[in-house]
């Protein structure tokens, strides 16, 4: 079973059905089982206690992230994200970086410090454009993601620490990253994304966060995955795009 988070609920899926949905409401916690599964309740209560759980680690660390997009036209992502961001979430400002290496970077504000919007704009942006799209995100200071995306499908997934989301041992397998697959995608080496896309049971067993995402985006061909927002400023050739 996969417990993830879609807006404002946590859904739980078994072998590609939702089967359950848990959300906030101002008396406490709205439970929905579409399916009499057993486990379903304890995994989407477990599943809220870890995010409340993260929500206090974020003093420790802060997040930040990045959406690179396969492509050289910059115009034609500066009006992807003029016309999708307002869609997703109310962000005063985006950054679109000029092509580096046949990749483009979108940077926001918003995206940068709450890792379910960057991964929900990494997915629209993917889903509007022919673009292969990976999203680079680190949690918290804690924990490095990267989804890779073909046409708004998710195509490989990487977390550094699966441990730290509540999944079940074989879904937390489907974590690692493929390097097959992201080869693929991106024409890059297998044996240098393995190198460098390491998973561990502990934060402290890998690199700073900020230096592996560095590595692995490296590894991949992309440049600037390794800060956010605020550096991204400094891009030469950078457009800031203001949402009214």
């Amino acid at each position: 079973m996969n417990v993830r988070r879609e807006e404002d609920a946590l859904v739980a899926e078994d072998g590609g059905t939702v089967v359950g949905s848990l959300r906030r409401d101002t008396d406490g916690v709205v439970l929905t089982l579409t399916q009499p599964r057993e486990g379903v309740a304890l995994a989407l209560l477990r599943a809220l206690a870890a995010e409340d759980q993260g929500s206090e680690e974020e003093s420790e660390g802060g997040s930040f992230g990045s959406v690179h997009l396969q492509t050289d036209d910059q115009t034609a992502v500066i009006k992807l994200v003029e016309r999708l961001v307002p869609r997703v979430f109310t962000s005063p400002a985006t950054i679109v970086s000029p092509p580096r290496n046949g990749w483009i970077a979108v940077y926001d504000g918003i995206a940068d410090g709450d890792p379910n919007r960057l991964r929900a704009l990494g997915r629209e942006l993917s889903s509007a454009s022919p673009y292969v799209t990976i999203t680079f995100g680190d949690e918290y200071g804690r924990v490095v993601h990267l989804v890779a995306m073909e046409r708004g499908r998710v195509m490989d997934e990487y977390v550094s620490v699966p441990s730290l989301r509540n999944v079940a041992p074989g879904d937390a397998i489907a974590l690692r990253a493929n390097p097959t697959v992201l080869a693929r995608l991106t024409h890059a080496d297998p044996a240098a994304i393995r190198a460098v896309a390491r998973t561990a049971e502990s934060p402290d067993e890998l690199p700073p966060p900020q230096e592996l995402i560095g590595q692995v985006a490296a590894a991949l061909g992309i440049e600037g995955a390794e800060h956010g927002f605020e550096q991204a400023r400094e891009i030469p050739g950078a457009v800031v795009v203001e949402h009214s």
